[in-house]
């Protein structure tokens, strides 16, 4: 492993001691940050495929309504009705933090449905429908809210492998020969020094 190229002294040596500490601290904190993102990761991947399963199964059930009451009323008729619907208020999105993360909340309230319509339009299978969409808005808020975060989540996961490996592979091994470097070549210096100082005394007169 290569080592940093920086002149042999003690205040080096002390330097580059004090900055392999340092990344060795980090790696441990980068390890505990994984592990809590893939755990996460892992509880809201749970929470992802049952929240898919039921939209799916609400998607079927408002396409399988749908159809009836288009049916019934006809594509046009359904067309009108569908611009006599009010839109509902907006989700109110909030954020909460995971190790850094930020990762939204989303507050929709669910609609209740009220016709607004007369009674001379629309049909209980048209009412139904419109029920049934409205239950897949609100599960899509939900998938929306658990997606993003999965996403933010691995994303972030990723980067703090990345940084991990390059602390563990490179960082680490690089600073770590650099200190056994400046030992061993302090170490040689002073047995030099040593050994010069020796001579100087031996040749000294009495």
């Amino acid at each position: 492993m290569a080592r940093l190229h920086v002149p042999v002294t003690k205040s080096n040596l002390i330097r580059i001691k004090e900055e392999l500490r340092f990344a060795r601290e980090g790696k441990d904190l980068l390890t505990l940050k994984r592990e809590v993102l893939v755990m996460e990761l892992m509880r809201l991947q749970d929470d992802a495929i049952q929240a898919r399963e039921e939209l799916d199964q609400l998607l079927a059930e408002a396409y399988n309504a749908f159809s009836m009451a288009a049916m019934m009323e006809g594509f046009d008729g359904m067309e009108r009705l569908a611009l006599a619907i009010a839109e509902g208020p907006p989700p109110k999105i909030e954020e909460r933090s995971v190790m850094g993360v930020i990762v939204p909340i989303v507050k929709a309230k669910r609609r209740d449905w009220q016709p607004t319509y007369g009674l001379a339009h629309g049909s209980a299978a048209s009412d139904h429908t419109i029920q049934r969409f409205m239950a897949v808005e609100h599960k899509l808020f939900e998938v929306a809210e658990i997606e993003t975060a999965i996403y933010r989540l691995a994303a972030e996961t990723r980067k703090t492998l990345r940084r991990e490996r390059a602390l563990e592979n490179i960082f680490i091994p690089q600073y770590r020969e650099t200190v056994r470097f400046l030992e061993q070549s302090l170490e040689e210096k002073e047995r030099e020094s040593f050994y010069q100082l020796k001579l100087i005394k031996g040749g000294m007169p009495r």
